[in-house]
């Protein structure tokens, strides 16, 4: 063998030694990263949202991880640089709003109307939830039934098809209710 052969076959190995020392590099690096401090505190409720029991089931459902005190950690909120995210994610949610301590801000006569002016144009622009939370979180997006419920309480008329046939339901009911008083009287 001569030092020419030796040197063409040198050469091939240079860059794998360079990327097995960048891959040992990235790797400690990644778990140093590790070692930064997270604040991942769910302080305690304070005043709760008052809602019905169906609203309160949605705003938990896709709401609270990030608008409450309430924050469900997940095993990637463990990991940096995502728990940096994460953790900033929900600070700035919880400034925002948080239902958490909602009551200290609303009493339970205003609630749903402040609910609407607070929250819904977010929500019915679809910018909430957000749209990196849903991969992760398919249970926080919302349905058109979530979105009749939400406007139901607050009073917004969800559309005609669904006001007519409470108001059906209702006629009914009463020549329900008026029909034994006859046959009572008669």
């Amino acid at each position: 063998m001569t030092d020419t052969d030796s040197k063409a076959e040198a050469a091939p190995r240079k860059p794998r030694k360079w990327l097995r020392r960048g891959f040992v590099a990235a790797v400690i690096v990644f778990l140093g990263l590790q070692l930064v401090p997270v604040d991942r505190q769910n302080p305690p409720v304070v005043a709760d949202i008052v809602a019905p029991d169906d609203v309160k089931h949605i705003l938990r459902r896709a709401c609270y991880d990030c608008h409450s005190n309430e924050t469900r950690w997940p095993w990637y909120s463990y990991i940096a640089p995502g728990s940096w995210l994460m953790a900033h994610d929900v600070k700035e949610g919880r400034n925002y709003v948080n239902f958490s301590e909602w009551g200290d801000y609303y009493d339970e006569t205003d609630t749903a109307i402040m609910f609407q002016d607070e929250c819904w144009d977010d929500i019915e622009s679809g910018e909430m939830p957000l749209w990196f939370y849903l991969p992760l979180h398919p249970e926080a997006k919302l349905t058109d039934e979530d979105i009749a419920t939400l406007k139901r309480w607050w009073g917004e008329e969800v559309n005609e098809e669904v006001a007519e046939d409470d108001a059906s339901s209702s006629e009914d009911e009463e020549e329900d209710s008026s029909e034994p008083a006859q046959a009572n009287a008669g």
